[in-house]
């Protein structure tokens, strides 16, 4: 590793991490420049930043295990706040920013106290877009571009030893947020910011929002195609994998994705199938599980006890493989798809990974291996360890959002999620099956009908910032005035909070009543 040290947004010193004896002469006094003329300079190596506060506090032994293969950027903020402001959630809706601050957590709001990025990674953005940014507002642009290119970020606790050290918080300023905003997003979110700080806050910010119409945004692009992946994680001997499908009346589909399974290149060690049927008489009708030979164990289970996480969650304590396949019960696939995930989760050294999943028709419009905002429940391949610590949230039941929820149940351990685009899954939609029979909520007797769902409330209560929840209230609104009568804006208003309260209501009632 080479080291910068820095202060105040100037190079104190730089030196060898493995030969200490003798500093290395820089020309620049700038800390953005000097990481460039590094990279130039030192190609093969890892470029960490420190503040001169911590240079005794790095965790060598953190290091090693956080930058397991080349294509990876993180740091850790000792302060209580980042440098780009909360206020972020205003505008930007995935896990990203609700950073937990213990474990390893993927995030491009990154920290100038202490971190790195290999030369290789940082050479392909270009100098002149950062030259005359502070090291903090050009680590965190490099984050936000690069992770949309394949670029896996992240919030790291482990490059520091214990210490007690305290740094002056930042000096939050609104130029600099909006100008981040004209930057790194579509220019309207500059105006969905300022009206949601005028509406939620009571500040008028007309300078920034003036200032921010100047700002010009930079087309970075970076393309990390030609750097080699392999990830010292790498496992010795290849996982074996377990299937779990729940399901609910399609029977020859079921059946077509049993097939697909049986012609693995990877074999299956066995396929867990939770069968359900709401008709308190009726029994199972999928012969074929006993009547076929398959080239894998099959544990069927059949209950009358509706809904998806219910199911997976029997399905997930029969689990005995490294692996897990969270598959649904329409999907086709190619006979290698599980071997060639299960490389690509390897070579990046992932324990949960999501694969496209797309209906026909559809274009993949994604082009990498890149950290995902979300989770798929129909298209998931987990490590197996992490289903004794984890579990679909029986508040979902019947609802949206359990896949989600469970993804950041896994991210809340420490355990980012990859999205492999070039691992492909054909999702049918069949007509049939799936919530055939219709389960009343009990908000639908309200005369007050709740908005949005309370499903999707009580993710965004468990899983976002304030900001991150006002900002989807103001787009709600926004978008659903478009699709009613209503159009008299002060009774819109008026009706819409009445009904985000009540879905604030139902969501706690979730939350409190989940089992």
């Amino acid at each position: 590793m080479i080291v910068l040290v820095h202060k105040n947004n100037k190079v104190i010193s730089v030196f060898d991490y493995d030969d200490t004896s003798e500093e290395i002469s820089m020309t620049f006094s700038n800390p953005i420049e000097v990481l460039f003329q590094l990279a130039e300079a030192y190609p093969n190596r890892f470029i960490v930043w420190c503040h001169d506060s911590l240079k005794t506090s790095i965790n060598e032994i953190g290091f090693q295990n956080i930058f397991h293969h080349k294509l990876i950027m993180a740091s850790y903020e000792i302060r209580s706040e980042h440098y780009i402001s909360d206020r972020i959630g205003y505008v930007e809706s995935s896990p990203f920013i609700n950073i937990k601050k213990d474990v390893t957590y993927p995030t491009w709001l990154m920290s100038s106290c202490i971190g790195a990025i290999h030369a290789e990674v940082l050479l392909k953005f270009d100098f002149i877009d950062f030259k005359h940014l502070t090291l903090d507002y050009a680590l965190n642009s490099i984050a936000k571009n690069g992770m949309t290119n394949g670029l896996f970020c992240y919030s790291a606790p482990e490059l520091l030893v214990s210490n007690n050290v305290k740094l002056e918080p930042y000096k939050s300023t609104s130029k600099r947020l909006y100008k981040f905003i004209k930057q790194h997003y579509k220019s309207r979110w500059t105006f969905i910011t300022f009206f949601n700080s005028v509406f939620y806050e009571n500040k008028v910010q007309l300078l920034p929002l003036f200032f921010s119409w100047f700002v010009s945004k930079p087309k970075i692009n970076p393309d990390f195609k030609s750097i080699e992946i392999e990830s010292k994680r790498n496992p010795q001997n290849t996982p074996t994998v377990d299937v779990v499908i729940p399901t609910i009346g399609r029977k020859p589909y079921l059946l077509d994705v049993l097939q697909d399974l049986s012609k693995q290149t990877l074999l299956p060690k066995q396929v867990i199938i939770i069968e359900q049927n709401p008709e308190l008489e009726s029994q199972s009708d999928l012969d074929y599980l006993t009547t076929s030979n398959w080239p894998f164990e099959i544990e069927h289970f059949f209950t009358h006890q509706t809904g998806a996480c219910n199911a997976r969650n029997i399905a997930l304590k029969k689990v005995t493989s490294d692996m897990v396949f969270l598959a649904d019960d329409d999907i086709r696939f190619e006979k290698d798809i599980l071997e060639k995930a299960l490389t690509e989760m390897s070579k990046y050294g992932l324990e949960a990974a999501t694969l496209s999943c797309l209906k026909k028709g559809e274009k993949e419009i994604i082009d990498g291996i890149i950290p995902w905002h979300t989770f798929g429940t129909a298209s998931s391949i987990i490590s197996s360890r992490l289903t004794k610590e984890v579990s679909f949230d029986m508040g979902y039941e019947h609802g949206f959002g359990e896949d989600g929820d469970f993804g950041m149940q896994i991210r809340s351990l420490g355990v980012d999620i990859g999205y492999l685009y070039n691992c492909s899954l054909l999702h049918l939609k069949a007509p049939v099956g799936g919530f055939r029979t219709k389960f009343v909520q009990p908000w639908e007797l309200e005369d007050i009908q709740p908005k949005p769902s309370p499903t999707v409330m009580l993710f965004n209560l468990k899983h976002k910032t304030p900001f991150q929840i006002l900002g989807y209230k103001t787009m709600l609104f926004f978008k659903y005035f478009k699709l009613q009568n209503n159009k008299n804006i002060i009774s819109y208003l008026i009706q819409m909070n009445k009904r985000w309260d009540r879905s604030l209501y139902w969501a706690n009632q979730l939350k409190s009543n989940k089992g």
